[in-house]
This record gives C-alpha cells, structure tokens and sequence, in this order.
C-alpha cells in the first residue's frame, strides 16, 4: 500500500519537476498545458492514496472517509455536467451576440458553430455508431472517434498553454515592448487596437528606459498605416515622441514579428502586446523565427473573445498543419492496422 503511495508521490514531484523546467526554459511549447495537466492528474492520485491509507490506518472512520470520498465522486461528476452544460450554452450564447453586434460574415459563426458541434458529439455521434454494424464502418467510426479526440485534447492543451503564456512574473526589464497592429476606422485606432496600445504604455512605464514600437503596415482598405495612427494615440496619452518606433512596412503577425526585430538592437529583451486571444499564436510564430520573447495580452470584449479564440485556435491547427497530419496519419495507419488484423484473422479463420 505504502508503495503505491510513493509511486504516485514520485510520479507527481516528478511531474511538477518537468513543469516547473518547461515554465522556466520554453512555456511558448504545448508541453506547458500536458505537463500542467499530468501533474494535476497525479496530484489526484496522491491524494486518493493518501485517503487510502488514512482509512486503513483509521478503520473506526472508514463508514466518514467513504462518505467523504462518495461526496468527492459525486461533486466531480456534476461539476463536470454542468461545466458542459455552462460551456454549451456560452458558446450558442456568445454565438448569437457576436453575429447581432459584428455581423455574419464567416468568421462570425465560429462560435455558435462549435456549441453545436459539441451538441452533436454528445448527442448525435454516439447514434452514428449505431447507424451500420459493417465491421468496415465500425473501423472509419473508430478513426473519426480517435482523430476527435485527439483534436479535443490538443485544443485542451492549447488553452492551458495560452493561459500559461499571459503569466508573466518577476521577468527582467524589457528593451522593447511591441504592439501588434490591427484594423484602423479612417485615420483612428479601433476600440480593440486601443486597448493593445494602452496594455503597451502601461508596460512601457514599468520598464523605464524601454523603447515602444508600433506595428503595423497599410492595408488596402486603410487611409495610413496602423503604426501611424498608433503612435500618434500614444503621444495623446503622453509618450514621448523619442521612446516612439514605427515599424509600417508589416502585413502579418509574421511581419510584425520580422521587421519589429530588425528595428531592436541586439540582444534586447522584448515583449508582445496583443489581445488575450492572439498572445499565444504570436508566441509560437516568435518562437519559429527563433525569437526569444514574451507576451503580455489586452482586454477584450468577451463575446469577442471567445469567437476569436476559436479562430486563433483554428491558425494554429494550420501554422502546425504537419505536425497535425502526421498525427491523424499515425491514427489512421493504427486503424488500418487494426483492421487489416480483424479480415486477416478471419479468412485464417482464427
């Protein structure tokens, strides 16, 4: 008994290990959200060890310590329903509300889209599984319940690891601090670009000596480019003029990355200020131009936010596509496998 409980002490002081050095080496990796995530998995192992033993040392509360670890069961199952339940309806929610206040262009309906996926996936795939008893659906349904998964795990991961890349503490003065340009009306920033520039000043003024530079170049539907009226709203709100980059040549994150870094002196320190939703994709396109950098994300209007996400999310599947399908490759090679394995034993009559 004894032995199990060190096992899941090892497993867990190992796991928060490989946190801990993954946090404090390279966070921008999906390695943050598994690591996170197995060390919470093992810190429930311990603790269901530990109750364990306090039963067996204690048989006199063993009629409590079962009512304590029934209550347990219980509450974790209904928190999971109605974090369901909550999840669903914040997304049909949030779906709506977006496509009155932004209208209905495509991108729009991501989040009312991704309620009703998830409907359909408790509710209508399981059926599905019903619809043809061929062994030859069975294994295509097989594929398509691994690649869900799989998909349903990497957006997991993607999450926690965002949320990890918005925590910044005790980090060491910044050179530089760039703000990643986005839509202009007219000659003014947007509402949305404003609250990037404002997250930018406020971490200019915490790192004295540091330098601001604004990112963005001229669309084809824009009067000047974004850097332009950026710069011009960070001198209304007193930065001075000199602390000032422009950077107006860029037409992509990748861009804003590329060109803003060849505007630093070497070795210089530097962040990425974006809305909440963006800071992580920003981090991972950073990280394949070798750039060393952190970010720090703007507030932004939640039934904004949580279409965006989905958006970024989707980015990211495409910024990673080989890596993705090679993934659902393997999956679909494992089914193969399999199934070749079933017709094999059945014309060896096994």
């Amino acid at each position: 008994m004894f032995e199990i409980f060190y096992w899941s002490l090892g497993l867990f002081l190992a796991s928060l290990g490989i946190f801990i050095f993954v946090l404090t080496h390279e966070r921008r990796s999906m390695w943050a959200g598994f690591t996170l995530t197995t060390t919470l998995m093992f810190l429930g192992f311990l603790a269901i060890d530990t109750i364990i033993i306090i039963d067996t040392k204690f048989p006199g509360h063993h009629q409590i310590i079962s009512q304590i670890l029934l209550l347990l069961a219980v509450g974790i199952a209904l928190l999971i329903f109605l974090f369901v339940i909550l999840l669903i309806l914040m997304f049909v929610y949030n779906g709506i509300k977006i496509l009155f206040k932004e209208g209905t262009k495509w991108s729009n309906f991501l989040s009312l889209g991704m309620g009703v996926a998830i409907l359909f996936l408790i509710f209508g795939f399981p059926l599905l599984g019903r619809f043809n008893t061929q062994p030859w659906f069975r294994f295509i349904y097989l594929f398509l319940s691994l690649s869900i998964f799989y998909l349903i795990f990497i957006m997991v991961m993607y999450t926690l690891t965002s949320w990890l890349n918005l925590i910044n503490i005790r980090q060491k003065p910044l050179n530089y601090v760039v703000v990643l340009g986005a839509g202009l009306i007219g000659k003014k920033v947007t509402p949305l670009l404003a609250s990037r520039i404002n997250r930018g000043i406020e971490i200019y003024k915490r790192n004295p000596g540091s330098k601001i530079i604004m990112s963005g170049g001229q669309g084809p539907d824009e009067a000047i480019p974004e850097s332009h009226a950026m710069a011009a709203y960070a001198e209304e709100h007193d930065v001075p003029k000199s602390d000032i980059i422009i950077e107006n040549k860029s037409k992509t994150t990748n861009e804003n990355l590329k060109f803003s870094h060849k505007l630093m002196k070497p070795d210089s320190r530097f962040c990425l200020v974006t809305n909440s939703y963006h800071v992580y994709r920003a981090l991972v396109l950073a990280k394949r131009q070798g750039l060393q950098c952190i970010g720090y994300g703007a507030k932004t209007k939640w039934y904004f936010t949580l279409n965006a996400f989905i958006r970024e999310f989707i980015a990211y599947l495409v910024i990673t596509k080989k890596l993705q399908a090679t993934m659902i490759g393997i999956i679909g090679l494992m089914t193969l496998l399999l199934a070749g394995m079933y017709y094999l034993s059945i014309i060896l009559g096994l």
